[in-house]
């Protein structure tokens, strides 16, 4: 497949870095489905058919976001973030401080933009709920630093965790931006670089709502979770399985408390399972705003 017809899908010229993209495998590895099954009437298997049904999605939805100018004022201030450079290796130090507050304010205002034209930039609400989560914890750790400190309770572990993962996401940013300024978007390194800061971001994502869905009687509030989001559910069903067996054997159990229990983490499970839904069309968000 040449670069210009790559270009020419949909009627519209795309730009050249996406065709680079396809053309050095970057991009089926972030779109494309692992499963084979051969189809009887034309031999082509689901696999290389799910590669072309993926990659139009993707077309559409990037040009979409190229021709809309919500979109681009709103990655106009990602990159704002992506700018920011630690000091001595640190990013917290708050000398970022004083354009926090105007780029809270304008983030928020960006947000709201983005959702009343959502539809037509086609991103949904639970993409844009991830991002939003994720911008406003950048902007408040590259601005004040380690929220825990501020906390008077102690904090769950899980909390400790997405804490620890910001810097992190914030160091993999930094190395794609070098790659990507230094022309190196085409380069095995780059896709590596992505990966691992797609990887860092998803897992911050599962993390950062679990956190929010764990209360200080739960039996999840002393768990330290895989840092890995495929190993994260396996963690959850054994935590599951141990507290509810746990009420019913011990003699814990009380009017109410073993379907208290099983409701609290039946309603984590669906907020984890509609975020990890999201993770895909978030990445090729993020896609958007580092490599483009």
């Amino acid at each position: 497949m040449n670069h210009s017809s790559i270009r020419k899908r949909h009627g519209k010229y795309l730009p050249t870095a996406l065709g680079m993209l396809i053309a050095s495998g970057f991009l089926p590895s972030f779109t494309v489905s692992s499963q084979t099954v051969n189809d009887d009437d034309t031999g082509q298997n689901d696999s290389t058919k799910t590669v072309y049904s993926d990659l139009r999605t993707l077309f559409t939805r990037t040009s979409a976001l190229w021709s809309n100018p919500q979109w681009q004022a709103f990655k106009m201030l990602w990159r704002k973030l992506d700018s920011f450079s630690p000091i001595d290796g640190v990013y917290s130090h708050g000398s970022f401080a004083e354009e926090a507050n105007k780029l809270r304010s304008r983030f928020s205002t960006a947000f709201q933009e983005l959702r009343e034209v959502s539809e037509e930039a086609g991103i949904d609400s639970v993409e844009l709920a991830l991002l939003e989560t994720l911008t406003f914890a950048r902007l408040d750790y590259l601005s004040y630093g380690s929220q825990l400190l501020l906390t008077r309770m102690v904090p769950p572990p899980v909390s400790e965790q997405t804490d620890s993962l910001l810097p992190q996401i914030e160091a993999r940013i930094d190395t794609v931006i070098k790659l990507r300024e230094s022309g190196l978007i085409s380069k095995e390194e780059m896709t590596t670089a992505f990966e691992n800061m797609i990887s860092c971001i998803d897992t911050y994502c599962v993390l950062e709502v679990i956190s929010r869905g764990v209360f200080y009687s739960s039996p999840a509030w002393s768990v330290r979770w895989p840092e890995e989001v495929s190993e994260i559910q396996t963690s959850f069903d054994n935590i599951r399985t141990a507290s509810l067996n746990r009420i019913e054997n011990d003699g814990e159990i009380y009017e109410g408390q073993y379907q208290t229990t099983l409701e609290a983490f039946d309603s984590l499970e669906d907020a984890m399972h509609l975020t990890i839904a999201g993770l895909p069309a978030l990445n090729d968000l993020l896609l958007d705003l580092e490599l483009f």
